[in-house]
């Protein structure tokens, strides 16, 4: 997901119990920002769904901030149950993403 410090994708994956629900509110939130560049996948369960938006290559510190705006816009509505990527608390090798199976949207 990181080459030479730079990303192209944010990633909110989202895995909890109230999956539809965050697929809403996502999709809501992502179009009243005006970010039309994203994509939903179901995970290996239904309990599982990755948010990937499209970024111009911006660097980790930037990456960082923009998901933790989302995330945090996100958990006004729900309980925290997601992970986001990239994070500059983990080493580049592991802020990667598992692969999605069935794209939503």
């Amino acid at each position: 997901m990181l080459k030479n410090g730079k990303t192209n994708y944010l990633l909110i994956e989202y895995k909890g119990n109230e999956a539809m629900k965050f697929y809403h509110l996502a999709k809501h939130l992502l179009a009243t920002l005006g970010t039309s560049g994203f994509h939903l996948y179901q995970g290996k369960n239904n309990q599982k769904i990755q948010l990937f938006i499209k970024v111009d290559n911006i660097t980790l510190k930037v990456a960082d901030k923009r998901v933790k705006e989302i995330s945090s816009k996100l958990q006004k509505h729900m309980s925290k149950a997601w992970k986001c990527l990239p994070s500059p608390n983990l080493p580049d090798q592991y802020n990667i993403a598992t692969l999605p199976y069935k794209k939503l949207l």
